[in-house]
């Protein structure tokens, strides 16, 4: 029998990525689906062929599954997230985990007490690229890692309705949205946790009441110093979405990989310099590329939280990362 998916919030990122990665899966089959905005709901049952419902409570009452999906603005996580516990179900919820690190840590505590698995939807870790970035830095390709840079961005003007541009609903702004990618990637590709953190951050562009633009410095448990750019107010096409990685033998350069596709190139160099130069002449040495592999970053995750539900062992590994990403947030936000 296939694994069951019960969707909760229909619209937006279910829509156009996770219920078309999830058909992808053999092993996984899509159930019922509920929207809270009836037409919503109405037109992605229609559109996939299964049942829909407006209440999450109500799907889950009269529809068998073995796992929900929840795509909510943030502010409805925690309590979507414990309801789907209360019926016994696993669950796979979108990033950030919960409004800030104390409500996340709580959550992913009652999945544990109650042994069940939670996932938390960070799928840049799966991009071939950066798997390749993590191993190159795993085995010493670039010595030690000394600097580390992120830029992610997205053109966001003033949407009616939009709840990412509303803190009460999702917490905060571009930070909240694109910069926990980035400090989930960079704690994942390290190994390391970012210990330290100064931002600054306002609104600069546009006039609601959530930051669109920010810039992160940071300081790793082990030494790393990095910063991250995050930004609501830069155009699509002028933003190279930049991940860089330094270290005393070489670099690690991905450009265009983050972001919802396995697009983008990734340049290596090594290169040990040796003795002291005087002279500080630079000499150009030829870097080996690597392509985006192009396959469904959805499908990958989906697929491994199936495997890893169907394996009844429970693994919390990347639900605690996703904790301590909102805890490094929360530091952030509280300079405010």
């Amino acid at each position: 029998m296939k694994f069951r998916w019960c969707v909760i919030g229909a619209g937006g990122i279910a829509d156009r990525r996770t219920i078309p990665a999830l058909l992808k899966d053999e092993g996984s089959q899509l159930v019922a689906v509920m929207d809270r905005v009836e037409k919503v709901a109405k037109a992605v049952g229609e559109k996939y062929g299964v049942k829909y419902f407006t209440d999450e409570k109500q799907m889950l009452e009269q529809t068998e599954c073995d796992a929900v999906y929840i795509g909510t603005p943030v502010f409805c996580h925690t309590d979507q997230a414990l309801t789907a516990l209360s019926f016994g179900k696993n669950v796979f919820i979108e990033k950030p985990v919960a409004m800030n690190g104390k409500d996340s840590e709580a959550l992913v505590e009652a999945f544990k007490k109650a042994d069940k698995q939670i996932t938390v939807g960070y799928m840049m870790k799966y991009h071939n690229l950066h798997v390749k970035a993590k191993n190159i830095v795993k085995e010493g390709g670039i010595g030690k890692v000394n600097s580390v840079r992120a830029q992610f961005t997205c053109w966001y003007p003033p949407i009616k309705g939009a709840w990412r541009q509303d803190p009460a609903l999702g917490g905060g702004g571009a930070i909240m949205d694109l910069g926990v990618h980035c400090i989930e990637l960079i704690e994942d590709v390290l190994g390391d946790e970012i210990a330290e953190v100064k931002s600054y951050y306002s609104t600069h562009t546009f006039d609601y009441p959530v930051e669109d633009g920010a810039v992160i410095i940071f300081k790793t448990k082990s030494g790393t110093l990095g910063h991250i750019d995050v930004n609501f107010n830069i155009p699509d096409a002028a933003s190279e979405s930049k991940f860089e990685l330094y270290g005393d033998e070489g670099y690690i350069i991905c450009k265009g990989t983050l972001g919802q596709e396995e697009k983008g190139e990734l340049s290596y160099l090594h290169s040990p310099q040796g003795d002291y130069s005087a002279m500080q002449e630079r000499t150009t040495s030829e870097p080996i590329f690597e392509k985006g592999a192009n396959n469904d970053l959805y499908l990958k995750q989906l697929k491994l939280f199936r495997e890893q539900v169907e394996s009844g062992k429970r693994d919390y590994f990347y639900a605690d990362r996703a904790v301590q990403v909102q805890k490094v947030v929360d530091k952030i936000y509280s300079e405010r």
